[in-house]
């Protein structure tokens, strides 16, 4: 039986937050590429089709979920916040909506996947979010000295980072979690 050759040559990275977003780009090669989130939408569909018109990628965006904590504080509704989250949602349906119009194979990424894929979760401990930013930004700068880790985009080179393992490592897990018409553009 003959076996397919995956085409990715191009792993990108979406990290869809609205203020703190980032966008990774990796190619074999070549230093790796950060910009932040796009605030506009024809911005990302350029940006994603810039790529897509040289390389064959393949799109790792993280999944968002909103707990119930997040809409409200103890003293009631978060105007602010949950006008924020959204922003967010809209956000991430629109870079899905891209992705799909472009014939971009992508993967939904829930964080408690890829950081404990990569093994950066603390089992049993409850760590400030601030605390686990700085941490992580540190991760990112071991894995790639070469690039400007910063708090923007240090979560964008993770989901990357975490984007070429399971391509080489759970392969079915990718073609699992690719919509279905978008296979095709992985061989």
């Amino acid at each position: 039986m003959e076996t397919k050759k995956l085409k990715v040559n191009c792993v990108i990275a979406i990290d869809p937050g609205a203020s703190n977003g980032g966008i990774c780009v990796y190619r074999p090669g070549y230093n790796l590429e950060c910009v932040r989130m796009p605030k506009d939408l024809r911005q990302l569909r350029d940006f994603i089709e810039y790529y897509k018109g040289f390389t064959h990628p393949i799109v790792f965006v993280e999944k968002l979920s909103i707990r119930p904590d997040d809409m409200v504080t103890s003293t009631g509704e978060n105007r602010g916040k949950v006008f924020r989250i959204q922003k967010m949602l809209a956000n991430f349906e629109q870079i899905k909506t891209v992705l799909d119009v472009l014939d971009v194979p992508f993967v939904l990424v829930h964080p408690i996947k890829w950081q404990s894929g990569l093994k950066l979760r603390i089992k049993g401990s409850h760590e400030e979010k601030s605390a686990r930013k700085a941490r992580y930004r540190q991760v990112a700068k071991e894995l790639f000295p070469l690039t400007n880790v910063t708090l923007w985009n240090s979560d964008a080179i993770l989901i990357m980072h975490y984007g070429r393992y399971v391509l080489q490592n759970d392969l079915d897990w990718v073609l699992q979690n690719v919509p279905q018409r978008a296979k095709g553009f992985l061989f």
